[in-house]
């Protein structure tokens, strides 16, 4: 009985939030990630035209990124740099008024990056006493419990509770314990975005969360210049092994990032943000379509998609463009077609 309550509650708290739990969102989420890494950039002119070019695509969920650093992969304080890179949470509170202007949902989704540590990335994170672990994890749970309460007082429909933190999560009772101290502050739906080099498959608290998130960076093909069809071939193992994720754990999975730059090869090591290369916006585009034509009729376990990325610059994208963006590049059009269609 005790137990039917507190679920009871749990769905009633979602209601009034206009948030639904899981079993009850049955709609594809149609989402591009919008991201800055400087405090003031949100709250622009730009970037509020920017989202509006954002809702033009069909789009009806961001990804809002918001970034704090520690020192390198064996610090155990976790800083926000609010005075220069983290966006302040008045820069947060300003997108997110302005996303439900527009008539989006907001995933907001903290991420912790590296400040002076270039030989490293989040990943790789970790310690040998447990006393540093349990420093860590006490600095962690400062950092995202604090952003659990500004998207609780936000009403935020969706919040991330780590992203590719892949030798942290191996410490399940940890991870639980995160979860759990969210979720006191936070009554709408829950998330990890997990890497995916095969963090995926060892996390071990799926169970807590509402959803299986995944960065699917995923390589593809080693062709520089492979067909759509050789494309969604290449995604077929990935699909089942993702299939059979949520139906071990009965969740859903989301892609909480997947982006591809328009660059030639941009499908053998999509995650690669430094590579050199001539421009290729149909390459883009095809990895666009592939993804779609191969996930967008999988409504029994995939639940849809956040797009990395979409900027606060208005501009920024464009047919001489390498970057990640879709913006105003073939694959925005590919975009559109799916996100739109009834």
């Amino acid at each position: 009985m005790k137990a039917r309550l507190a679920s009871l509650l749990f769905i009633l708290c979602l209601l009034a939030m206009n948030v639904t739990p899981t079993s009850f969102e049955p709609a594809l989420i149609k989402g591009l990630s919008f991201a800055a890494w400087w405090h003031g950039l949100y709250s622009t002119p730009e970037a509020d035209r920017s989202l509006e070019l954002l809702a033009q695509t069909g789009a009806e969920w961001l990804a809002l990124i918001v970034t704090c650093y520690q020192e390198n992969i064996h610090s155990t304080e976790i800083g926000c740099l609010t005075g220069s890179r983290t966006p302040t949470d008045d820069d947060l509170r300003h997108a997110i008024q302005v996303a439900r202007r527009l008539g989006l949902k907001v995933l907001l989704k903290p991420h912790l990056d590296l400040d002076d540590d270039p030989a490293h990335w989040r990943g790789e994170i970790s310690f040998t006493e447990e006393s540093d672990w349990q420093a860590w994890f006490a600095s962690y749970s400062r950092f995202i419990q604090h952003y659990a309460q500004l998207a609780q007082a936000e009403r935020v429909e969706m919040f991330c509770v780590g992203v590719e933190l892949e030798r942290t999560t191996v410490r399940e009772a940890d991870w639980r314990e995160i979860v759990s101290r969210v979720r006191e502050l936070y009554h709408g739906l829950l998330i990890y975005a997990a890497n995916h080099s095969g963090e995926e498959f060892r996390i071990k608290f799926w169970d807590a969360l509402d959803y299986i998130g995944v960065d699917a960076y995923y390589p593809l093909t080693d062709e520089e210049d492979p067909t759509v069809e050789e494309l969604e071939a290449a995604w077929g193992p990935h699909l089942s092994r993702l299939r059979g994720l949520s139906a071990r754990w009965g969740r859903p999975v989301i892609f909480t990032e997947i982006g591809y730059r328009s660059l030639d090869g941009t499908n053998i090591a999509p995650w690669d943000w430094q590579a050199q290369g001539p421009i290729d916006l149909q390459e883009q585009a095809d990895c666009y379509l592939a993804f779609f034509q191969t996930f967008w009729r999988q409504h029994d376990w995939f639940r849809g998609v956040f797009w990395w990325a979409w900027s606060t610059d208005p501009d920024q994208g464009g047919p001489q463009d390498t970057g990640y963006t879709p913006h105003d590049k073939p694959a925005e059009a590919i975009i559109r077609e799916f996100f739109q269609e009834p």
